[in-house]
């Protein structure tokens, strides 16, 4: 049993370098893992409440190790990710009491259609993305010199809208382990056209706090012996490196080739996540 899991440390390295290249959290391709590869490949299934769980867990360690790359490189936008943390941690934590209070096939539901709505919401603000266009910022720019040298223009914007969203986005995150790393990608590079080293790196801290919130929570309601360390430990070293070679990776990218493969794994994603609900609700 203890070496059941050894092959998710190759894939969790995979898993961390892609969704730190992108800024997103890595628990949306794990969360899917758990519940659809495991039962294919003979491993003990979880449940959508503990691979949830599980996903955040591992998220969690790789994004402070990316969290680690991004502060060596400065591209942080330390005033926005302390405003979406302030905000975001208080609806992470609701939102993990409510994982451990509905039936699963409510969670796998709710995780399918979030899928489907953060892909068509990047699809649609994809061509509006281009830095600067249209835009006028409501509080100040700033500008952000990275450690290469590189200035970049950033729109620090603490609006109502930003607020909602990244409150849902936390919300989300709470229940089904997905929702706070989209959010703010969508409204930093979305909504306020910044560039993206700075969003994904601000993304990070942001996802950073909102998880370490979710998941010190869920070890309280369900108590540190039901966690499945066993998987955890495989996935952790494996996101750990992951997420240095994502960070490093971090820009190196065109905008539009990110924000296309994101938004074509949320909707594959989202795909087979609807067709596990069905089934687990009897339809097919």
């Amino acid at each position: 049993m203890f070496f059941e899991y050894w092959i998710m440390f190759p894939i969790s390295i995979l898993i961390a370098t892609i969704a730190m290249t992108f800024g997103i959290g890595g628990a949306v391709f794990f969360a899917p893992t758990f519940i659809l590869l495991f039962p294919l490949i003979g491993f003990t299934p979880l449940t959508p409440a503990d691979a949830f769980g599980a996903a955040l867990l591992t998220e969690l360690a790789g994004f402070s190790s990316g969290l680690h790359a991004y502060l060596k490189k400065k591209t942080i936008d330390f005033k926005t990710a302390k405003f979406f943390v302030k905000v975001g941690v208080p609806l992470s934590i609701i939102g993990t009491i409510f994982k451990r209070m509905v039936p699963d096939v409510v969670l796998i539901s709710i995780f399918s259609i979030v899928m489907f709505s953060l892909g068509l919401f990047i699809w649609r603000s994809m061509e509006e993305a281009k830095v600067g266009e249209n835009y006028q910022c409501f509080f100040h720019k700033q500008r952000i010199i990275g450690a290469d040298g590189i200035p970049h223009h950033v729109c620090v914007n603490h609006d109502t809208i930003a607020a909602i969203s990244v409150m849902g986005g936390s919300l989300l995150t709470g229940m089904i382990s997905v929702g706070i790393g989209e959010t703010v990608v969508s409204n930093l590079r979305g909504r306020f056209k910044n560039p993206l080293p700075v969003v994904a790196g601000t993304s990070v801290i942001v996802v950073v706090a909102v998880v370490l919130a979710s998941s010190v929570t869920d070890i309280i309601l369900v108590g540190i012996e039901s966690i499945p360390w066993t998987l955890v430990m495989f996935t952790v070293p494996g996101v750990i490196i992951g997420g240095q070679i994502g960070g490093k990776l971090s820009g190196k990218m065109k905008p539009t080739t990110v924000e296309k493969s994101i938004v074509g794994i949320f909707f594959v994603i989202g795909i087979l996540m609807s067709l596990t609900a069905l089934k687990k609700a009897g339809v097919i």
